[in-house]
């Protein structure tokens, strides 16, 4: 899938507490765990860390960190484990962690078999899958630090929301000042994800640390002013189409191709000069 804030803002975690996360999913871990470069980025750029396991018997952990629904979500990561094995010659397990209902389908059974014409499997990937907006949120409020962000995308109610947080912020302000800013500004993420911004916002307003995170108050900056931009376009598209007609696909890509928030006001002033009579004269607004 394409690269997005939510996956990468989850995978940090990952990286950042490998141990906790194995923990957490119930894997056996018999010796030390670090997480490795993969060198299959060929491939994918998705895939370039795993976590292995040593001791005496090691292995891998792929964990896939999906947010939007992908067709062949199995047979990607189907390939990538075979490419993780031939790599490394070591067992590969993969844990595809669901961060949202968007990202399911029935297809992710934790079985893809490739059958021959009599029936016969020529291949059998097992791999496991989390939905997160089905499990409990406790054992991720008590599990590692690193998987505290991820409860508000489990299985809670908006409404008990506030307590959560006042959970969460026992947990992550507990850490130093700099990593808890990073915790909240994960969290402030991936809550996205199922929330209007402005109210997860709101939420985490007074939490300890918040504002202290320089990416946070980029994200903020960012947001007001993706919102003047938004606003912006659909009150031109709206004026345009009530003095020139509906806009068709390439009018509209182009309007929303246009982020100068200065130059999209000075296009909707233009609308009603009578000098200008159709959609090309109105784009072409300096």
């Amino acid at each position: 899938m394409d690269f997005n804030r939510w996956d990468v803002s989850a995978k940090e975690l990952v990286w950042d507490g490998p141990a906790e996360w194995l923990e957490r999913f119930g894997i056996d871990r018999l010796g030390p765990v670090a997480v490795i470069e993969s060198e299959i980025t060929t491939l994918t750029a998705a895939a370039d860390k795993v976590i292995q396991v040593g001791g005496p018997q090691p292995f891998l952990v792929n964990i896939e960190i999906q947010s939007s629904h992908q067709t062949d979500l199995v047979e990607t990561t189907w390939f990538r484990q075979a490419a993780l094995f031939h790599r490394h010659r070591l067992p590969v397990l993969t844990v595809l962690v669901l961060l949202r209902r968007e990202a399911n389908s029935p297809s992710l059974t934790g079985t893809f078999d490739i059958p021959m014409p009599d029936g016969w499997v020529t291949n059998r990937y097992n791999y496991r899958v989390v939905r997160l907006w089905q499990e409990d949120p406790d054992p991720y409020l008590n599990a590692g630090v690193n998987l505290v962000p991820l409860a508000p995308l489990t299985n809670v109610a908006e409404e008990s929301l506030p307590d959560l947080v006042r959970r969460m912020g026992a947990r992550i302000n507990a850490e130093p000042r700099p990593r808890a800013a990073q915790l909240w500004t994960a969290a402030y993420w991936l809550m996205g994800l199922r929330y209007e911004q402005a109210f997860v916002a709101e939420l985490l307003e007074g939490v300890q640390n918040m504002r202290e995170s320089t990416t946070y108050q980029a994200t903020l900056r960012e947001g007001r002013e993706e919102g003047r931009i938004g606003e912006a376009q659909r009150m031109l598209l709206m004026l345009g189409e009530a003095r020139f007609g509906e806009a068709d696909e390439a009018t509209r890509g182009a309007v929303e191709a246009i982020h100068d928030v200065e130059r999209l006001e000075r296009m909707i002033k233009r609308v009603l000069d009578t000098t200008i009579h159709n959609w090309e004269g109105l784009l072409s607004t300096p």
